[in-house]
């Protein structure tokens, strides 16, 4: 069981850098994934939509290809909610916070590989909240050069979640 959750909220982000030429920019990009609830089996995803919103505004999508891989250039804004899903799979989203990011050298050349592991919709009563709330977020910390998660607020979308699916038999 401890298995199953920890793949489902399952995601990675790893901060590198390569020079973008066009300025102020963001690579995002990584692999979506199957988690099936019942053998946590794990199978690259094809076809999912991406989407990157800031200030209430879509700056773009990307659908999965190639082994559930994707890439998207970005401009840099300061918090991003990241959407990964939908239809035939639970929506998940997460927020990113790098306001904290100054090193204004480094902001052109910021990539940050994010992927994310997905179940099947069927139609969990209760987990609808997924699609308006980020199941993670994550701020840069200056020091550590690096994303940091909120960990308390992670157990509670993971306690949540939790419930929900004990309540089917997961």
């Amino acid at each position: 069981m401890r298995l199953i959750i920890t793949i489902i909220l399952t995601f990675a982000i790893k901060i590198a850098f390569a020079q973008y030429p066009e300025g102020e920019m963001i690579n995002f990009y990584g692999k979506i994934t199957s988690i099936n609830l019942n053998d946590s089996a794990e199978k690259a995803l094809d076809g999912i939509t991406v989407e990157f919103w800031a200030d209430n505004q879509l700056l773009g999508s990307v659908v999965t290809a190639g082994k559930g891989k994707y890439t998207l250039n970005l401009p840099f804004k300061t918090t991003y909610q990241v959407k990964y899903g939908g239809g035939k799979y639970v929506q998940k989203i997460i927020e990113v916070d790098i306001s904290k990011f100054y090193d204004e050298a480094d902001k052109k050349m910021l990539k940050m590989n994010v992927d994310m592991a997905l179940f099947r919709n069927n139609n969990y009563i209760g987990l609808d909240f997924m699609s308006q709330l980020p199941v993670a977020k994550a701020e840069y910390n200056p020091r550590k050069k690096t994303l940091v998660w909120d960990d308390k607020y992670h157990s509670k979308m993971k306690e949540r979640i939790l419930s929900v699916l004990n309540a089917y038999g997961y």
